[in-house]
């Protein structure tokens, strides 16, 4: 994954990193509201060595250093805390005293400093001044001879108002810190194990098909039927037109042919395909039939505003002749045939000879055909629709589909000997789809309606009937 794809997907999760952000500064502010504060005196002393008769300088300062390393032990042994219980007048017993006491010696400098640390500001400053006044003596009472060490006070006892702990500004802003890696962190990790495929390379090497178009992701194309009253000139319209350039460039079709459009899985926006491949056809001037083959749950007619009570499924069954089921729509060249009556056996009714038949007879009327099929998935539907079409293409949503149910339809694909020309990628944000810049309609006008109701369609006989015409946005009160 490239890194500009981590930038979109942190982009994308923008509300999990101020949700985690808002998530840390919370949990910082409780832990500090809950901890208890603490304050902290600090004592300084120094420690020096007389030169005694027959010493010199550096021998009395190499003394030195060697017992400031031992006072530092001393401010925590048990005699001289007993001291400090006594005279700090904090009633703080002996071991609770040596825990708040830290102690450190400096060698090369000769210094000892301490430090007291208690939640109350008044007994740290007490012991302080205690060990202050007594740690000097309790020094000199240990020593013998005549090299006594002097421990001189050089700093404190110190008195700040204001606690050591917790500090506020650095506990938040290690809250926000850990809040924003955890708020970068889970997208990431979101994206890196999202396996849907996103890109028309990812498709191309999942699948070995070419993609034969990219479409944009547009709210144009909802409700389906708006697909049909666009402006030329528009992405999507230019979307349709490499679709169908490469479709009629592919050998397996020829001069006229069936076209049928599936997918892996449901909403991958097969109709939408389906719909912009016939009307790019037609746009060329070629008589085109729409045909909607997904007979278990159809809504091509209904979308349409063509007639739902009869369509492909009592053509299938015998109880309407082809003709009659064939409709106008609002694009001149294109027709439509409506699913019909839902029937009780789609699979055996689309798999029997009657649909060959037909298909054979469309070719001879029109110059394509496009099936409206199912999804693959979960029925055979759609394996059989293929299987009698002279060219199959599967429509990819972008983020919809996965590398292994891709792999599992076009499997189904070839146990029916199904032609698969290539793949759409649909509803690609404008940094995937193919022309990102905006088009301006390069013709600002409705797609007129074809003829009237009752007009025949052209390579039909003349009794065939026609749905009614489907009415533009522009034409509704």
């Amino acid at each position: 994954m490239e890194l500009a794809e981590y930038g979109r997907a942190i982009a994308r999760g923008w509300w999990i990193l101020l949700v985690c952000l808002l998530a840390g500064l919370g949990a910082a502010a409780l832990v500090t509201a809950r901890t208890e504060p603490v304050y902290q005196s600090n004592v300084k002393f120094f420690a020096a060595t007389p030169s005694a008769v027959g010493q010199s300088t550096l021998q009395a300062q190499e003394l030195s250093r060697n017992r400031v390393t031992s006072y530092a032990n001393l401010v925590k042994s048990e005699g001289f805390l007993g001291r400090l219980v006594r005279d700090s007048g904090t009633g703080i017993s002996g071991k609770d005293l040596a825990d708040s006491i830290g102690a450190s010696a400096d060698r090369d400098t000769l210094t000892l400093s301490v430090v007291v640390s208690q939640p109350e500001q008044a007994k740290a400053f007490a012991i302080a001044r205690a060990i202050a006044s007594n740690l000097g003596s309790a020094a000199a009472d240990l020593e013998s001879g005549a090299a006594v060490t002097n421990l001189t006070v050089i700093a404190g006892p110190t008195n700040d108002p204001g606690p050591v702990s917790p500090k506020v500004p650095l506990n938040l802003a290690v809250g926000a810190l850990l809040g924003l890696a955890l708020g970068i962190a889970i997208p990431v990790a979101r994206r890196l194990s999202d396996k849907s495929l996103r890109t028309a390379q990812e498709v191309e090497e999942a699948t070995g098909l070419p993609v034969l178009a990219r479409i944009p992701l547009s709210g144009v194309a909802r409700p389906p039927a708006s697909i049909l009253d666009q402006s030329r000139g528009t992405l999507l319209d230019e979307a349709g037109r490499r679709l169908r350039t490469n479709i009629d460039h592919y050998p397996a079709l020829g001069t006229s042919g069936v076209v049928a459009v599936t997918s892996a899985g449901s909403g991958e926006g097969r109709t939408t395909v389906a719909l912009m491949l016939a009307r790019a056809w037609a746009e060329a001037g070629e008589p085109v039939l729409l045909v909607e083959a997904g007979l278990r749950s159809p809504r091509l007619a209904s979308v349409l505003g063509l007639a739902t009570e009869t369509g492909l499924s009592d053509v299938l069954a015998g109880r309407l002749p082809l003709e009659q089921a064939i409709q106008h729509t609002a694009v001149e060249g294109l027709h439509a045939v409506g699913a019909g009556t839902v029937p009780p056996n789609p699979t055996e009714l689309l798999g029997g000879r009657a649909l060959t038949a037909i298909l054979d007879e469309l070719r001879g009327s029109y110059a394509r055909v496009v099936l409206d099929a199912p999804a693959m998935e979960p029925f055979s539907d759609a394996a059989v629709i293929a299987a009698a079409a002279d060219c199959t293409v599967l429509v990819v949503r972008h983020r919809n589909v996965t590398r292994e149910v891709l792999r599992a339809a076009l499997r189904n694909l070839e146990l029916v000997n199904g032609t698969v020309a290539g793949a759409v990628l649909n509803a690609l944000p404008g940094r995937l789809a193919a022309g990102r810049r905006q088009f301006r309609a390069t013709f600002p006008v409705k797609f007129p309606a074809a003829g009237k109701t009752g007009q025949p369609a052209p390579g039909l006989p003349p009794g065939a009937r026609t749905g009614k015409p489907v009415a533009s946005a522009s034409r509704q009160p």
